[in-house]
């Protein structure tokens, strides 16, 4: 049991990484391939409609890489002047926080998705279900929260002190 907890973390760590450099591709592709086609006095009809829905899906799952790899905005200010104690327990209840918003924004997509699914339509210009193409929302809050989940027990191990890098700067009296 233990080696597959990590074994199920790679593979979300892959999976993560491959779908956001297939769907990066993927926009900047059919977008180059828009333009040029546009200069011909052409296009497809449905290729901005896909390029929103991908980028989209790319944002929210760009989210939870962002927090798996902290590189994401974090606001120390405040956490760089705590000891490394009570910095761990800001930044624990900061996790907390984190996984309250998760859990409102998974419950209200999936809602909405839910929504669709009963309206049955399908996407403006691309043919498939609304649902599916937004179906993305409560899969990618999901894996948010499992990241946090992940970052909140490396701070109680006492791996990390905050949830991101520090943007301190150093001082040139303290280096003296």
């Amino acid at each position: 049991m233990s080696s597959l907890i990590p074994r199920i973390r790679d593979f979300l760590d892959h999976a993560e990484e491959t779908f956001m450099a297939v769907a990066l591709a993927f926009m900047t592709i059919l977008t180059f391939i828009q333009v040029v086609l546009r200069e011909f006095g052409t296009g497809w009809v449905w290729s901005l409609e896909a390029t929103t829905y991908t980028f989209a899906w790319l944002v929210l799952i760009g989210m939870s890489y962002g927090v798996r790899t902290q590189a994401h905005i974090a606001i120390d200010l405040v956490g760089n002047k705590l000891a490394p104690g009570p910095r761990r327990i800001m930044a624990l209840i900061a996790v907390s926080l984190c996984l309250v918003y998760c859990g409102f924004m998974f419950y209200g997509s999936s809602r909405f998705v839910d929504g669709l699914i009963t309206l049955g339509n399908n996407a403006r210009d691309i043919p498939a279900p609304r649902w599916f193409l937004t179906g993305i929302m409560p899969v990618a809050f999901t894996l948010l929260a499992l990241r946090f989940v992940q970052v909140g027990i490396r701070i109680y191990r006492g791996e990390l002190t905050s949830l991101g890098h520090t943007t301190r700067k150093s001082d040139p009296a303290e280096s003296a």
